[in-house]
């Protein structure tokens, strides 16, 4: 059988040799298995930035592959770590919000609390779940050792982490947020154009602290 592609997403960066071990203990599991970088440079514990990022790639991995989020400011506490099953993919990710977005936009089939006792390779160190829990979590799901329900306990999918990003309509002024800063410093904001009408040429004006900005639609 022919394991599913993994993808990853964490605010590791390269410094350092985070995301080649987490590589590392995957193909210690299963040599043949796929691991494509999504990004590893979200800026370290914004798990906002992350949820937007995570939104813009999953519609565009294979049916059936398996995406890793690790932007885990909780690491080491009583945060859980759960699989999502959606049509498109399984997401594994820490339950603190970072799946926001996806599960705004994509119905959640099932959801499993993983139980670290069933995919460590050892006993999972305070702050490196990634390597310890994550990477080979994903590993036995994406060469196929494991199914979904073998990794933990259901739970309902209203019991996880929300972020609130909804933006908020004050009379005729709407309170927004950046969600995520690019590379080429386009501001993301939590409004969708279309939901209220917000065209460049339209008669919305975006202000941040006094100074107005130019509202450019992608």
């Amino acid at each position: 059988m022919t394991s599913a592609p993994i993808f990853l997403l964490t605010d590791f960066g390269y410094q350092d040799a985070y995301v080649g071990v987490m590589k590392a203990v995957m193909l210690g599991i299963e040599p043949t298995l796929r691991v494509v970088d999504l990004c590893h440079n979200i800026e370290p514990q914004n798990v906002v930035s992350a949820s937007y990022v995570l939104l813009t790639a999953v519609p565009y991995v294979p049916r059936g592959s398996v995406v890793v989020a690790v932007v885990d400011p909780g690491v080491g506490t009583e945060r859980r770590i759960v699989a999502l099953a959606f049509e498109q993919c399984t997401l594994l990710a820490p339950d603190n919000g970072i799946a926001t977005l996806v599960l705004d936009r994509f119905r959640c089939e099932r959801a499993v609390a993983v139980e670290s006792a069933r995919v460590a390779l050892h006993e999972p160190s305070a702050t490196f779940h990634g390597r310890d829990v994550f990477a080979p979590a994903a590993a036995y799901l994406a060469s196929g050792q494991l199914a979904l329900e073998q990794l933990g306990e259901t739970i309902e999918v209203t019991s996880l982490v929300q972020l609130a990003l909804e933006p908020r309509l004050d009379g005729q002024v709407l309170h927004a947020s950046v969600l995520h800063v690019d590379r080429f410093g386009n501001l993301v904001t939590n409004v969708e154009a279309p939901r209220w009408g917000i065209t460049p040429a339209g008669k919305w004006r975006c202000h941040v602290s006094g100074c107005e900005l130019p509202i450019i639609r992608a």
